[in-house]
């Protein structure tokens, strides 16, 4: 049957279903998930009555039987033609701390907040907002438990495919420090590109106990890639400031040999000329 949801009652809504005949249906049946009351006032929906009384001056009905069957339908549609690696469009129906809930038809999965972007999301509702309509790929589909998840970030360039151009080795680059851990530091560079700066290149020559005795998270660094290995998705760097210094010293130690080596083919000379002048005279 059709009713029009006329205002909202105690415990549910008065359904007009036409004439003067009226209905009530339980906040628990207008829908599959709790929503705001005040969003199905003034509209129409199909019902279903589930109870008929008092020649029909008790009248109770359910939308979310109505529901509850179409999505089973569809589940099952898509459980024939639904599979791992597809990618598929489907509306964010709520937003947690550790994801998001997608509904593809007739089933509902999570989108972890690891597999929203490249990079790394700290508040999913800065990224995502409920009823967003997104294209998500399928990771993984479990009938029989009714699990599901997906990934936006496969739907998405991939950003190590251009890390080597980006990112080329010698070229120094400005990035910001992601993570401390007690091996080194970890330096976002780009969306989902982060390189490591070994704890042993780090200190300025001396000896640390930790990355955070020199860096904190949070804040900037001019790094130098040292190398880029777009198959392990690795990147070596090192502190812009100690690379240059190196390399400074390194070409300095150049010129000294470099200057020592003509100072001395000058001596070798002015010796050679000596002897000859002397065997000129004997």
């Amino acid at each position: 049957m059709e009713g029009f949801v006329e205002k909202e009652i105690k415990g549910g809504y008065e359904i007009k279903v036409g004439g003067s005949v009226r209905a009530f249906c339980p906040f628990s049946q207008i829908d599959l998930r709790r929503a705001n009351p005040e969003d199905f006032i003034g509209k129409h929906f199909s019902f279903r009555i589930t109870e008929y009384a008092e020649g029909g001056r008790n009248i109770v009905v359910s939308r979310r039987s109505l529901l509850e069957e179409e999505r089973l339908q569809e589940k099952e549609a898509l459980r024939e033609s639904l599979a791992v690696g597809q990618t598929v469009r489907g509306t964010v129906t709520s937003l947690r701390d550790f994801g998001a809930f997608i509904t593809i038809g007739g089933i509902e999965g999570l989108l972890p907040i690891s597999e929203v972007g490249w990079g790394r999301v700290a508040d999913i509702r800065e990224v995502l907002t409920e009823g967003q309509e997104i294209q998500v790929v399928v990771k993984s589909l479990d009938w029989e438990k009714e699990k599901f998840s997906f990934s936006l970030k496969d739907t998405l360039p991939d950003p190590w495919e251009q890390a080597v151009l980006a990112f080329p080795e010698g070229s120094y680059v400005t990035g910001r420090i992601a993570r401390l851990v007690n091996f080194g530091a970890f330096v976002t560079l780009g969306e989902g590109v982060d390189g490591l700066i070994p704890i042993s290149r780090l200190g300025g020559g001396k000896r640390i106990n930790h990355p955070r005795d020199v860096l904190k998270e949070g804040e900037t660094l001019e790094v130098k890639v040292e190398s880029v290995d777009r198959d392990s998705r690795r990147i070596s760097l090192s502190p812009a400031a100690a690379s240059r210094a190196a390399t400074q010293a390194e070409a300095e130690l150049v010129d000294f040999r470099k200057i020592a080596a003509e100072g001395a083919v000058r001596s070798l000379g002015s010796l050679g000329d000596l002897m000859k002048a002397r065997l000129k005279q004997s």
